[in-house]
């Protein structure tokens, strides 16, 4: 089996015999220049032992050293080949000695033969693939094939009809399925393909899949990719000189062919996957009477694409693959690059081609790059001419740009006028580095394209490009992604930052890497651009960037700037005359005499003023022309300048004589100029909703005026940004034709609706039958409703009805099929802004204007809601989105309204009395003696710190789910913690030492001894690459320590020695901060400014002289402000400080005074890490959260319990908040919107400036929330729909399904937590305990004949002594005589009636045990461990029997065979397990136990382990001690089951086992005929049962770590789940049936 193939693509055609009255030419150049994209393509399959032999020089045809070499090639014919003995099919002609590593197919071209072409002359001895090529070292391992097809269009041939892609399919069926006879194992080969039409078809059919990978490489000889001129003419001739019909296949390889051009289309996306090489001839071809002719152009024979490698040959269109000895100079140069190619491909150890494209493929969806910039490339390239540009290669700043030798980055600038020809120069650039083989990397602004102009888009497609090319830069890019550092909604500062600050600038390169960047003033901020330039000069790798734009104010201000950080040199381009004559030498097709060409050239070039554009508008225009006189009237009639020739432009589309063509191509103009991206034909197609439209290219060109251009990727763009700015800017209001930007998008969001409510989409969708238009109007409608008349009452009334009607969900359910749910959260900011301008509008409020308003604010509010709480399983399930989650949504919420009632039926939710949306997406239990001090974001993790006397635990959450992912114990007191940016390490800072831990497995990496005088640390910060860590201490001394080195001691980095002022006293600091790259350190004092001071070496860069009133200031002396919390702004360089009163300022250190300041009342500080947003924290617990620019406050939230510390999320959509022993997620609309909408800027909108229209973003800024008491157990009834659960403050809580809370059966006054609870058998008594020992039992029945009223009374209490343990665990005696509680030391049961209680006490090892009655016998208990099996009696609590089973010990449970053999290795790993869920039910005949512990990953990890009940024989006479022959044994679930299970919640008698999979939904699956296990293993097939079937998911912020353990199944089927505070109750009629 071959690991890797490369296509060693040729192309071209032998020279066949043709009757002397024809031409050679007819027959043999075309046949060559016409084939069907046939290549060689040496397919290098890899085997681990490749052929030992191989010559070293070159042997003759009669070496007998040639084993599996075959003449028999030559006369092996089939059927038609006997005239030209060119088998047909794919023949082997050379077999290596041993294992080959490469497999190399030869294909021919049209007309040609699978020998003939490749033999000079049609000699067999000249047959090189044969007689010269196995000669060859490295070569002669690989296997040689050819292929041969019928592509003859010799007279006597018979007509042929067969298509170039029957050719290519008939190749890639003998590639998969062909036999040789002598080799029948051909049938295997999945070697590479023959032409790029095979390879295209193979790459959409997956019969071939395997083929398509193996190839990696192609060389194409002197092929058409763009056709030829002569494939029209030949098929005339051969109609007129032999009434041939004419053939299919000559046809689609003209100049301009359509299947030419879909076909580059198609091939330029798959390209970067293969070594392309192209050569192209270069001397004419003889022809009839010895005419000479160049059949094949080099624009023709060179696809153009980044990476090609291309060169000529010194040949005509036959020699180039025909070659008389291995001495000839064109088969050394082929050769050469086989070679090459061959070594390339040999096996170096399994699939590290397939490794890297699945690679290829991450870093696109990691990086959030929809599409390479190829086609900006290939759409400039395509409108280079040949000869132009050449000019810039001698020009004295390219060439010092492009060979500067120094290791530090320098820029060049080219600039020039609208239309000047500079996008052309930069395809240009671009092409000649990579031809050179200089690592390229390149992006093109395209103003039509929203995403395009984008900073961040910019950044994320170079680092693509970069992780493609240069391997030092992809490895530590797949280190940023393991880490989990999210970056789909990281602005462009944070994507500088990661990938470039912190790993591009970091790595150590020498050779320069080039970047083009054009079209920088068509980005959304240029001065941005160029702005983030100047952070080169930090680096000294040798970046040489080019920038590419019009010369304006603002980029030349930004440039100047630029120029005195970095490098840089202008070159100034206004259209250069050379290349204009050249571009008018070769465009213009006017016949005539020399010197009449050359009359119309120069008057063309004297008016041109530098213009590419109005040269191309004015070649294309006098090609028109057949007389003089009309070549004449057509240069009078060209205007000179571009708004002239607009001018004529738009009076050409007024001027249609037909009505209905004029209003169809202004329809076509403003699809054009106010679509969000450029749309494909097919799209604008389905846009203008005319199923009429013959074809929509000559529409086009017919009816816009030449205004719009289709691309060679079918793209539909205008013809020149100015031509769009023409079109949307009136000028004085005289133009003839103008694209009203309202109106226009007014139409847009019409047809964008109408395609979104068709009420055939849902079938069409599901048939994957996607109209054309369908993903643009997705993403866009919301775009054109609020860029239009969005307060107009019929804009109004369709998008109410839209938002009223079913299609809403059918739109959420495109997106989600898209994974695009962003567009729903960009769609709620811009649904906000039309909110707000209807706000404005101060109409009365009409019926129908607050009806639209609530109908648009709802789906604002809802869809970013949808996306925080149901994303991800909403992505998986786009279907969930019409029944299973509109009934988990808030009452109020207009979702629920408009579909979650219609659902009540088939699935309800019930017990949660808040009717709205929570901003809470979750809540850490921390315990009642655990005090946090501080939480992160570290990635795709939460952690928080917490203290327990002298002991610190960092707890580590999933952030995803909120689930406990591990724990690490630094055994001592931890005064402050911090982690890297990429997530994976963290630093505590005990009180003795200080260590660094790796976050993934727990592990400690470093532990260095702290300073003997123990000083308080202030800052911690990793640098360097993540190598160092810095502390910045009370005592005003900065320390490090290495990650690389053995020191176990902290080396001093500075020592700062402030001095006071007049007035002032310099004590210890109150804080101090590091800046983010760790050279600066800024400090705040209490009756002292805050300073900032260089490191190295130490020295004041400035004070912040801030005075405070008499009413900032808590003594009355201190005139300089109480500063105890600081940080700094992650890039500006800029401090944010706090004041002890509350205050807010931030300051520039190169300042004396605050730039800004607010009164915050906060107590805490952070900012997030993008630096566009600073949030504070009260002793109240208010949360507040601003702006950065202005610090304008965008969003607060009052909740109980003071702020002890917060921070923002990773993507800064998130808030986490400590209040002493638990913490909170919140996850507020706004900045979810914020986050989620950065690259979507309103250049059209009212707003005034960023900072405004993000303090508009949220309607209602503040939010309460009111404290919640969470829940600690939770218990229902086994009949009935009653349920009771206890919380934190000592609350006990009786519900009923469907109503919720009932009443209170209990309230402690000494407000000690309900730790336990339970219910009879027969619902009628309910049991529960608090911490402090005190167990209370209440009977419950119904109040007459009340319906929903329920009577509670008391029974009895008793108190277990505290000192006896808390009790553990409740069980009622199935009869409802006794009730059972257990301690870690002491047993008891409670005679119910007498109130008589029997105790005893638990023997050795039974600590970890859980307790249950036994299902089918009431008089015993079984209590299970995890490793033994108890049974004990419920008359006297004593032992009567035990039994033992040795679990499988827990290794990685993807991994655990669930039918090895048990082996007894329990060992002190036994010691940290626990025992998790135990049950059963009285009608199920299995016991379900799971046994958990933490993995050597800090994961928890866990087994479940099922009994049958008959299995526990009963046998009071037995010897309980005995355990020898009481081996119970029990089923392991297999372990791909098992680790599906987040927690298994009960059996069902009709479904089975119920559980709470790891994605959270609710699932059953039927337990098969289970095979039990004793302790020497046995064997036998496992559970091989049902499969698991789905019912319905919980949100988000449901089963988060504190709760998700207490929820369960009542018998029903009724799922109880604890909620912020609540139990909600869920009934699926589905699960019930």
């Amino acid at each position: 089996m071959f690991r890797k193939q490369f296509a060693f693509g040729k192309k071209r055609v032998d020279d066949g015999k043709f009757p002397d009255d024809v031409s050679p030419y007819t027959c043999d150049g075309i046949k060559e220049t016409l084939s069907p994209y046939p290549f060689n393509h040496p397919i290098l399959p890899r085997d681990p032992s490749p052929a030992d032999s191989s010559h070293s020089s070159y042997t003759s045809p009669s070496d007998p050293n040639l084993t599996g070499t075959s003449d028999s090639y030559f006369h092996a014919n089939r059927g038609a080949e006997a005239s030209n003995q060119d088998p047909l099919g794919l023949k082997i002609i050379h077999r290596p000695p041993g294992d080959r590593g490469v497999d190399i197919v030869f294909v021919h071209g049209l007309g040609g033969g699978s020998r003939a072409t490749w033999s000079k002359n049609h000699n067999p001895e000249f047959f090189w693939p044969l007689k010269f090529l196995p000669f060859e070292p490295d070569i002669n391992e690989a296997r040689i094939l050819t292929f041969g097809y019928n592509a003859n269009f010799r007279p006597g041939t018979g007509k042929n009809k067969m298509s170039v892609l029957d050719f290519a399919k008939d190749l890639l069926y003998d590639l998969k399925f062909a036999k040789d006879e002598s080799m029948p194992e051909l049938e295997d080969l999945r070697m590479g393909e023959a032409s790029t039409i095979a390879y295209m078809q193979g790459q959409n059919d997956p019969t071939y899949e395997y083929i398509i990978k193996s190839v990696s490489s192609i060389i194409f000889l002197s092929t058409p990719h763009r056709g030829t001129n002569l494939a029209e003419t030949l098929n005339r001739i051969l109609q007129v000189s032999f009434a041939t019909n004419p053939m299919q296949f000559i046809a689609e390889l003209a100049a301009g062919s359509q299947t030419l051009q879909k076909l580059n289309e198609q091939f330029r996306h798959v390209a970067p996957k293969l070594q392309i090489v192209s050569f192209y001839e270069t001397r004419p071809t003889t022809l009839i009477k010895k005419t000479q002719i160049m059949v094949l152009e080099k624009d023709s024979s060179i696809l153009g694409y980044p990476g090609e490698i291309s060169k000529p040959l010194d040949a005509d269109h036959h020699g180039v693959c025909k070659y008389e000895s291995p001495n000839d100079s064109r088969y050394i140069t082929i050769r050469n690059v086989l070679k090459s190619l061959v070594g390339k491909a040999k096996p170096k150890g399994e699939p590290q081609a397939s490794m890297s494209q699945a690679l290829r493929v991450k870093f696109e969806e990691y990086l959030s790059v929809p599409e390479s910039p190829d086609g900006d490339y290939n759409f400039f390239r395509d409108r280079w001419a040949y000869g132009t540009c050449n000019w810039i290669l001698s020009h004295e700043a390219f060439r010092g740009w492009l060979e500067d030798v120094h290791l530090r980055p320098r820029v060049l600038w080219i600039h020039g006028n609208a239309a000047s020809g500079k996008s052309i120069i930069s395809s240009f650039v671009i092409d000649h580095l990579v031809q050179n083989g200089l690592p390229c990397h390149y992006f093109f602004i395209r103003f039509m394209d929203r995403k395009k102009r984008a900073l961040s888009m910019i950044l994320r497609s170079l680092a693509c490009q970069l992780a493609h090319s240069t391997p030092a830069y992809a490895d530590k890019l797949r280190l940023l992604e393991a880490a989990a550092t999210d970056l789909r909604t990281a602005d462009f500062r944070n994507i500088w930052q990661w990938l470039y600050k912190q790993i591009l600038f970091q790595l150590d390169i020498h050779h320069p890497l080039y970047w083009i960047i054009d079209g920088v003033d068509e980005a959304d901020s240029p001065s941005a651009v160029i702005k983030l330039l100047s952070e080169l000069n930090s680096t000294v790798i040798p970046l040489r960037v080019l920038i590419v734009s019009r010369k304006t104010h603002e980029i030349s201000s930004a440039c100047q700037k630029l120029g005195k950080q970095v490098r840089m040199d202008t070159i100034r381009t206004e259209g250069n005359r050379d290349d204009i004559r050249s571009y008018i030498d070769r465009e213009m097709d006017v016949a005539g005499e020399d010197s009449y060409r050359e009359e119309v050239a120069v008057q063309i070039l004297e008016r041109a003023r530098g213009n590419f554009l109005w040269v191309h508008l004015a070649v294309q225009k006098i090609n028109n022309c057949y007389t003089k006189a009309a070549v004449e009237d057509a240069l009078k009639d060209l205007p000179p300048g571009m708004e002239a020739l607009y001018d004529r432009m738009a009076v050409s589309v007024q001027t249609q004589s037909i009505p209905n063509d004029r209003r169809l191509g202004q329809s076509i103009l403003g699809w054009v100029t106010c679509a969000q991206r450029l749309l494909s034909v097919e799209e604008l197609s389905d846009a203008l909703g005319n199923d009429g439209l013959l074809e929509i290219h000559r529409t086009i060109g017919d009816l816009c005026g030449g205004f719009v251009v289709v691309d060679k990727e079918g793209k539909v763009a205008m013809i020149h940004e100015t031509a769009r700015e023409y079109l949307m800017h009136g000028g004085d209001g005289d133009r003839l034709l103008v694209i009203d930007r309202k109106s226009t998008n007014d139409k847009l969001f019409n047809r964008c609706i109408q395609r979104l409510t068709d009420p055939k989409l849902r079938s069409q969708i599901n048939r994957n039958q996607h109209p054309a238009l369908l993903d643009y109007a997705t993403g866009a409608w919301f775009i054109h409703f609020s860029l239009g008349t969005a307060t107009h009452p019929d804009i109004l009334d369709t998008v109410e009805k839209f938002l009223r009607g079913p299609h809403v969900l059918t739109w959420i359910h495109i997106a989600a099929r898209r994974k695009e749910l962003r567009a729903l959260v960009v769609a709620s900011r811009y649904l906000t802004d039309v909110v707000l301008k209807l706000r404005k509008l101060n109409e009365r409020e009409s019926l129908a204007h607050r009806r639209a308003i609530a109908v648009i604010e709802g789906w604002a509010t809802d869809l970013v809601k949808i996306v925080g709480k149901f994303g991800n399983t909403l992505i998986q399930n786009p279907d969930s989105i019409y029944r299973l989650i509109p009934p988990f949504c808030p009452p109020d919420s207009v979702i629920y309204l408009q579909f979650g009632r219609k659902e009540s039926k088939a699935l309800h939710v019930s017990g949660i009395t808040s009717s709205t949306w929570d901003d809470c997406l979750a809540r850490f239990s921390l315990g009642q003696e655990v005090m946090a001090s501080a939480v992160l974001a570290a990635g795709n993790r939460i952690v928080i710190l917490t203290n327990n006397r002298n002991l610190s635990h960092i707890i580590i959450y999933k952030s995803a789910t909120f689930e406990e992912q591990g724990r690490i114990t630094h055994p001592e007191r931890v005064s402050s913690i911090q982690v890297n940016k990429l997530g994976n390490l963290l630093v505590s800072y005990g009180y003795i030492t200080t260590r660094v831990w790796d976050m993934a497995t727990g592990d400690c990496i470093k532990t260095v001894k702290n300073p003997a005088k123990r000083p308080r640390p202030q800052t911690l910060l990793f640098v360097e690459a993540d190598n160092t860590i810095i502390v910045g201490s009370e005592d005003r001394c900065i320390r490090s320590f290495s990650l690389n080195d053995d020191s176990a001691e902290y080396d001093t980095k500075a020592r700062i020695d402030e001095q006071s002022l007049e007035g002032t006293m310099v004590n210890f600091p109150t804080c101090s901060a590091l800046s983010p790259d760790g050279n600066m350190v800024a400090f705040g004092y209490r009756g002292h400014p805050v300073t900032v001071w260089e490191l190295e070496p130490p020295m004041l860069l400035g004070q912040c002289n801030m005075t405070l009133g008499a009413t900032d200031m808590t003594i009355q002396e201190n005139t300089w402000g109480e500063v105890f919390r600081i940080t700094w702004h992650p890039f500006n360089g800029e401090v944010f400080c706090l004041i002890q009163v509350g205050l807010l300022f931030k300051w520039d250190p190169y300042e004396e005074e605050p730039t800004a300041t607010v009164q915050t009342g906060g107590d805490h500080l952070t900012v997030s890490r993008n630096g566009s947003l600073a949030a504070t924290g009260d002793g109240v617990g208010t949360i507040k959260v601003y702006a950065t620019p202005d610090l304008s406050l965008l969003y607060q939230l009052s909740s109980p319990n003071p702020v002890l510390h917060l921070s923002f999320s990773t993507d800064s959509r998130r808030l986490y908040d400590i209040r002493g022993a638990y913490g909170n997620v919140w996850e507020p609309n706004t900045l979810v919107r914020l986050a989620d909408s950065s690259d979507f800027p309103d250049h059209n909108s009212d707003a005034l400036s960023e900072t405004e229209s993000l303090t508009k973003l949220s309607c209602h800024t503040e939010h309460h929330f009111t404290r919640v008491d969470d829940i600690i157990v939770l218990s229902g009834q086994s009949v009935g729909p009653l349920y009771c659960y206890g919380t934190e403050d000592g609350l006990a809580v009786l519900g009923e399904v469907g109503r919720g809370k009932v009443c209170e059966l209990e309230r402690s006054t000494s407000y000690m937590s309900i730790e336990q609870a339970a219910w009879s058998e027969d619902g009628s008594l309910v049991a529960f305990t608090d911490l402090s020992g005190r167990l209370s039992i209440k009977r419950i029945a119904k109040a007459g004949q009340a319906r929903d009223t329920w009577q509670v009374n008391h029974e009895f209490d008793l108190v277990i002594p505290p000192h006896q343990g808390h009790i553990g665990q409740l069980v009622f005696q199935p009869t409802g005589h006794q009730l059972f509680a257990s301690t870690t030391t002491m047993l008891y049961a409670v005679d119910l009636k007498s109130h008589d209680l029997v105790t005893a006490t638990v023997p050795i090892g039974m600590s970890k045990v859980k307790w249950m009655s036994h299902p089918t016998t009431p008089d015993y208990l079984l209590g299970f461990g995890n490793t033994k099996a108890h049974v004990f009696t419920w008359a006297d609590l004593q032992e009567v029997k035990t039994y033992t089973y040795w679990p499988t010990r827990l290794q990685n449970p993807a991994t655990i065979s669930p039918i090895q053999t048990l082996q007894s290795h329990f060992g002190p790993k036994g010691d940290n397990e626990t025992v998790g869920r135990l049950f059963s039910n009285a009608d199920s005949p299995h016991v379900l136990l799971e046994i958990s512990h933490f993995g050597t990953s800090s994961q928890l990890e866990s087994q479940y382990l099922v009994f049958k009940v008959a299995d526990i024989h009963l046998d009071p006479g037995s010897d309980a001690t005995n355990t020898s022959s009481n081996e119970l044994p029990y089923t392991l679930l297999p372990a791909d089951f098992a680790s599906r299970i987040r927690q298994p919640l009960a059996f069902l008698s009709h479904r089975g086992l119920v559980f709470l999979d790891v994605d959270r939904w609710i699932c059953t699956w039927r337990l098969p005929s289970l095979v039990h296990r004793g302790r020497t293993g046995g064997k036998g097939s496992e559970a091989g049962g049902g499969e698991i079937e789905k019912y319905y998911f919980l949100p988000g912020d449901w089963v988060t770590a504190n709760e998700g353990h207490l929820s369960a199944i009542m018998p029903d089927g009724t799922l109880l789940c604890p909620q912020n505070g609540e139990v909600a109750a869920v009934q699926c009629a589905k699960l019930r049936k």
